[in-house]
């Protein structure tokens, strides 16, 4: 409820700039740049895995403020995103973890809601508010070809390092703060036990390894899926 009434709230002013502050090129004037400019709504790693912020192009048109708002509804409604959740709590149960959830239906009901939570305050802050409001672009940008070695670097340093809306390059403010406040929200809803300073940190470098996995994902699996291809 939170989230959804910090986006009611920003969503108006946010997309107020972009008449001023970007000025995406038409879709028809360069139809090969269509996907960068609006999300890729069938874009999906290993066929299920939604990856909607993916792009080809490093020199693709900005995204606008309701573009990155379209990204993040996209990405949090996607059926993908409420299993997730799901498959979460369900480790969260089996590990002891999150027990002041309780046990039973109800404590795996808890520990679901807070999933979902987690996973929708994570995409708002992640892929709109925070992008929107410093002008930094929440797409990963795959290097499609070079070397095994070079393109897993770049897995890892996508995630400190972003182009931002003018086409520059700067350190992610947008994954650092995005991650620390969605980590910090969590601690409206946790239990005591399970909130704190220490599992704060903890939640945001897992959010930190979490997006280097995905980032790889992203990157080879165009791959595999060609090749796959060929062979049959």
């Amino acid at each position: 409820m939170v989230v959804l009434f910090l986006a009611l709230i920003c969503a108006p002013g946010l997309q107020a700039q972009d008449s001023s502050t970007t000025k995406p090129e038409p879709a028809t004037t360069k139809p090969q740049n269509q996907s960068a400019t609006k999300p890729d709504d069938a874009t999906r790693v290993v066929g299920v895995i939604p990856a909607f912020n993916v792009s080809n192009d490093i020199n693709a048109p900005a995204l606008t403020a309701s573009q990155k708002f379209h990204l993040f509804t996209k990405t949090s409604k996607d059926p993908f995103n409420l299993i997730m959740p799901a498959i979460n709590a369900v480790i969260l149960s089996s590990g002891g973890v999150s027990s002041g959830y309780g046990s039973g239906f109800g404590g795996f009901a808890k520990k679901y809601g807070s999933s979902i939570a987690d996973s929708i305050s994570g995409n708002f802050f992640r892929l709109y508010a925070f992008p929107a409001l410093l002008h930094e672009d929440p797409r990963y940008f795959r290097m499609d070809h070079g070397p095994v070695g070079k393109r897993t670097l770049h897995c890892f340093t996508s995630t400190v390092w972003t182009r931002t809306d003018d086409a520059t390059f700067r350190f992610n403010w947008s994954k650092l703060l995005g991650t620390s406040a969605s980590a910090g929200l969590s601690n409206a809803y946790y239990p005591a036990e399970n909130r704190g300073a220490k599992l704060t940190f903890s939640r945001i470098g897992l959010s930190y390894l979490m997006e280097v996995g995905t980032n790889s994902l992203k990157e080879f699996w165009p791959d595999l899926a060609r090749k796959r291809k060929k062979k049959k």
